[in-house]
């Protein structure tokens, strides 16, 4: 079915290209479309909004700057067309073209993350498969990717938000460009325009605004002299990611994560050191809905794991210092030992232990995805030099 409608498409293409864009005439099926310029060609994609509205909203928005983004080199908030000027930073003939860093490295996005929608309706089943990039669960931002083949082996692992409805064979070219050791092009490829088309009643009515994702703002600060220090107070809420910015000359900023709180009462005053003649302060905050469950910190807590496998479960009691003490429990083996040293990063929907040492077991590093404020499940890597081998399982936080 989907071959008949590409087959009549191109035919339209052909017919209807007088009328100032070669894919118009895509329009005559129902749906939202977003026409791609680039300096290789255009193509079209048809945008599943009904099945993973957020990955659409958010695209939409950062498309046509009805979203705002965070940049992220100077903490401000802004309402700009995100992707026009942005490269395809990651080629890979035979596989996807990839684009949406600001950069143009693949390192950053748009300041902000949001959940995944995994649906089995939507599959990698064709060339042309249009989804976004990630670094594990639920961390979507701006970055997607486009199939230039069937790809079985990503489905569940990525939000599929739409499919190319024309200009197959500009995304066939750009996959065969020339390419470094980091499989980026070595001649640039860059988007020049995207274009939302809306073509009936449900394609108008899908409201951006109405899927719960994150708000990006900038919010003004108080400052003022406090014992030898300088005190900034601002308006702080629950599952605000909040990213505080200085600078000594207005032109480099410097970002500081102040975390997400996630429960009350939330910190709304922090202090720095009169430490320059001059130093000027931002403050940024992206507002996440209630599901946010990854605490600031694990002093004092307990996080308990239970492998998959059959390979046991350890109980990590984090003390206030940064370190702790374990136990390791399996049907024949039972050990104790010491935390000597962890690092901990939280991120709004999951936290990152990455690495953890312990006294007498094979040191790891774990992603472990929230699924409630209780725990979750975690997936990652032990290391046992010069071995390592994959771990997953799930948790619970005490």
């Amino acid at each position: 079915m989907r071959i008949g409608l590409l087959v009549r498409m191109f035919r339209w293409e052909v017919l209807l290209a007088s009328c100032g864009f070669v894919f118009c005439a895509a329009g005559q099926t129902n749906g939202i479309f977003a026409d791609f310029t680039t300096s290789m060609g255009s193509f079209t994609c048809r945008l599943e909004y009904a099945i993973a509205p957020k990955a659409v909203a958010n695209f939409i928005g950062l498309a046509t700057g009805q979203r705002p983004w965070l940049d992220l080199p100077s903490g401000t908030a802004r309402t700009n067309t995100f992707y026009n000027g942005l490269l395809f930073h990651r080629v890979v003939a035979g596989f996807v073209i990839q684009a949406g860093s600001p950069n143009g490295l693949g390192t950053d996005g748009p300041g902000y993350v949001f959940p995944d929608e995994i649906s089995p309706s939507l599959r990698f089943t064709n060339t042309g498969i249009l989804a976004m990039a990630n670094t594990g669960t639920n961390s979507n931002g701006s970055q997607f990717f486009i199939t230039v083949t069937n790809t079985p082996f990503l489905n569940d692992g990525y939000t599929i938000f739409g499919e190319l409805a024309g200009g197959t064979n500009v995304v066939i070219a750009i996959s065969q460009v020339a390419t470094n050791a980091n499989s980026k092009p070595l001649t640039n490829v860059v988007i020049q325009n995207v274009l939302i088309r809306r073509v009936g009643s449900a394609a108008q009515a899908f409201d951006i605004n109405a899927q719960n994702l994150p708000q990006v703002t900038n919010l003004p600060l108080k400052i003022a002299n406090s014992s030898g220090q300088i005190s900034l107070a601002f308006s702080n809420r629950l599952y605000a990611d909040n990213r505080l910015y200085n600078s000594t000359n207005l032109a480099g900023w410097s970002p500081q994560m102040l975390g997400i709180e996630i429960s009350s009462p939330v910190t709304n005053t922090i202090y720095r050191a009169v430490d320059r003649p001059f130093r000027f302060f931002s403050i940024a905050q992206v507002q996440y809905p209630s599901s946010t469950f990854a605490p600031k910190t694990l002093l004092a807590r307990r996080v308990i794991l239970n492998f998959n496998g059959g390979a046991g479960t350890i109980t990590n009691n984090f003390d206030g210092a940064g370190g702790g003490t374990y136990s390791y429990h399996t049907g024949t083996n039972n050990s104790q030992g010491t935390i000597d040293a962890y690092s901990w990063t939280q991120e709004p929907y999951r936290g990152d232990l990455w690495p953890i040492y312990f006294s007498a077991l094979p040191f790891m590093t774990l992603q472990l995805n929230f699924t409630g404020n209780a725990g979750g499940i975690f997936n990652g890597t032990a290391y046992n030099p010069p071995t390592s081998f994959a771990v997953s399982g799930t948790f619970t936080l005490n």
